[in-house]
Parts: C-alpha cells; sequence; structure tokens
C-alpha cells in the first residue's frame, strides 16, 4: 500500500514538473514576442541585445523540457 502512494505521489511530481516546464516555455515565447515588439515601437541601441537575450531565455526554457522528461 505505501509503495503504491509512493508510486502516485512520484507520478504526479512528475506530471506537475513537466506541465510546469512547458508552461514556463510559453511565458517565454510570450517575453520574445513583448521584446520585439517593444523593440519596434523604442529604437535604442541596446535593442539587439535585449532581443538575443529574450531568445537565450526562450531557447533555455525549451531545452527545460527534455531535461525534465530525462531526469525525472
Amino acid at each position: 500500500m505505501t509503495n503504491l502512494f509512493g508510486a502516485y505521489i512520484l507520478t504526479t511530481a512528475k506530471f506537475l514538473s513537466i506541465f510546469g516546464s512547458v508552461l514556463y516555455s510559453i511565458f517565454a515565447f510570450v517575453v520574445v514576442r513583448q521584446v520585439t515588439l517593444m523593440c519596434k515601437n523604442v529604437y535604442d541601441k541596446f535593442n539587439s541585445i535585449l532581443i538575443t537575450f529574450s531568445y537565450i531565455h526562450f531557447f533555455t526554457a525549451l531545452l527545460l523540457i527534455p531535461l525534465t522528461l530525462i531526469f525525472l
């Protein structure tokens, strides 16, 4: 009985971790969209740096999904 309960808790934690990493990737995509829209309206010499960091953030968030699947 205890082993079954532990497996249920572990499966729930895995599902929530995967769901959280997918949700975080969606958030990172929204950040990329907002940064690119902001850079179209506000002209500054740091626009390319901001766009680069937002894409790095997005691809790191996408990398989090397979890492979550592998390590859990």
